[in-house]
């Protein structure tokens, strides 16, 4: 199976709320609206069915893109947002060739089925390559007391500090923390998050 389709089958054959990474509301958000104004150029990646975007519609804010590789995902958010707040990549972020800046970057639980180095590294050069200077980034991920797969696939657990040295010197961090994730089920799934700013 491949990756586009096990993500489509896990978003179409169970309904949001019991996925293991539901949300309500996402906590990010008051960060976010704190700290960028409405028309930043915010792009959220493996948006998926999260809240994250349509918290940030409500708000007032103009610019946003989801990027997730299930198409399922993809066209269910754009039933819940129609309008043109949004734009809608399907694409898998390891092959993704970005074709514009942004002045945040936010991620909550992709960066954590990269578990190869190669992918890892790609990444957070598309991070730096892709946030404007003084943008920022916002990721989540399993901690290296989380969970050691999801949804039927193997992840990659990290500490704050391990993304401290991945982002590199590119990259000023503002916050970093522990952060207990319940899922639906009631268990409970410890994450790693950092704040940075691109220097």
């Amino acid at each position: 199976m491949s990756l586009q389709a096990h993500w489509d089958d896990r978003y179409e054959n169970n309904p949001a709320s019991k996925l293991s990474w539901y949300q309500e509301q996402s906590p990010e958000v008051e960060f976010v609206n704190e700290s960028v104004g409405k028309g930043t150029p915010i792009i959220d990646i493996g948006g998926g069915l999260s809240p994250f975007v349509d918290q940030l519609v409500d708000l007032g804010f103009t610019n946003l893109t989801v990027l997730d590789v299930s198409s399922f995902a993809l066209a269910e958010g754009q039933k819940r947002i129609p309008g043109k707040q949004v734009e809608w990549i399907h694409s898998d972020i390891r092959t993704w060739q970005p074709e514009r800046m942004y002045g945040l970057w936010h991620d909550r639980a992709v960066f954590h089925f990269l578990t190869e180095e190669a992918d890892q590294v790609s990444y957070w050069g598309k991070a730096k390559d892709t946030l404007v200077p003084g943008g920022f980034i916002v990721i989540g991920c399993f901690s290296e007391n989380g969970p050691e797969q999801c949804s039927g696939l193997p992840v990659a657990r990290h500490s704050t500090g391990d993304l401290v040295a991945a982002m590199g010197d590119e990259f000023e961090v503002l916050e970093s923390a522990r952060r207990i994730h319940r899922t639906p089920s009631g268990g409970e799934q410890e994450f790693s998050w950092v704040i940075a700013q691109r220097i």
